[in-house]
């Protein structure tokens, strides 16, 4: 290959994926290929307890478990939501290990598993589960087939850690702003674009709890991934605050600099919105070049290239 046709290549390569630049550096910062070794175990709090060496268990009520994978670099968290009837699993982690024995240790309850949105990291153990539900919105519809629901790769994102798209035997198909019935225990279903289009939270209103996935957590929050929107960003962020209530407990997916679950509050959903507001207005600022970076709180920034 000459010289000539090599650099044409190259151009052709950075056009065609400079809408999806941020995914392309972190193939090349070396992501791509297999995930980080594992973390040492972490100091938890005392009420936290291990299993397997790997995964942790915090009761955030009686029917409510975090189940933390904090020896994975990105420190998942996934949710365990206790019916009198059913049971739901809230994402499923990176499938590094399998989940399931944790599952069935907490619970004898049928368990349906649904993820927050359909990057790698949440959905790793959903081919585990018999039962298996999606939020249905345009974005998820348009991926599902006789033979199954397969996630397209920039919904997946599995490339940057070796990780196979997964497909998927959906059984529910659940509507926006319609509600999921535990027994004894009712959820609202609630699509959240901002981070992803097909972002899901599910809202508890009689326990005050808000499973939020991805959308807000401790740490920096990607709004510069293939589906990201901040204008999308802003308008959840005011519906959810129109939602919940002054103590309600934000229950995320991450952890950064904190100890057992990442709880969050409204006062942290408030103070993204309002920094969503001023980065949409062009009054707040960020730094960087290649995304930019805005801080929203002690806890909490987001990167965007939107700008």
């Amino acid at each position: 290959m000459t010289k000539n046709v090599v650099v044409l290549a190259l151009l052709i390569l950075v056009a065609t994926t400079w809408s999806n630049r941020v995914v392309l550096m972190l193939a090349i910062t070396g992501f791509i290929g297999g995930p980080p070794a594992l973390n040492e175990k972490s100091e938890e709090p005392q009420h936290v307890k291990w299993f397997d060496n790997y995964f942790t268990l915090e009761y955030i009520d009686e029917k409510t478990i975090a189940i933390g994978e904090p020896r994975y670099w990105q420190v998942n968290y996934n949710y365990l939501i206790l019916g009198d009837e059913r049971a739901i699993l809230f994402d499923s982690g990176p499938g590094l290990k399998d989940i399931k024995p944790v599952i069935a240790s907490l619970t004898d309850l049928p368990v349906t598993v649904v993820a927050s949105h359909l990057h790698y990291d949440h959905v790793g153990n959903h081919d585990r589960f018999a039962s298996i539900a999606m939020l249905d919105v345009p974005s998820t519809r348009a991926r599902a087939t006789e033979n199954g629901f397969k996630i397209s790769s920039m919904q997946h994102l599995g490339f940057l850690e070796n990780i196979k798209n997964p497909v998927l035997n959906v059984s529910e198909w659940w509507q926006p702003n319609t509600h999921i019935d535990l027994g004894g225990r009712t959820l609202k279903i609630l699509n959240a674009p901002g981070h992803t289009p097909d972002s899901l939270i599910l809202w508890d209103e009689q326990s005050d709890l808000l499973f939020a996935g991805d959308y807000i957590y401790d740490g920096l929050l990607y709004a510069m991934l293939p589906g990201s929107d901040l204008d999308d960003y802003e308008q959840t962020a005011a519906r959810l605050l129109s939602i919940i209530n002054d103590t309600t407990r934000l229950l995320t997916a991450h952890r950064e600099a904190t100890s057992g679950a990442p709880i969050l509050t409204r006062d942290d959903l408030l103070d993204l919105h309002q920094a969503l507001q001023k980065i949409n207005r062009g009054d707040l600022k960020g730094g960087g070049w290649f995304s930019k970076t805005y801080k929203i709180n002690q806890r909490l920034s987001l990167a965007s290239d939107q700008y």
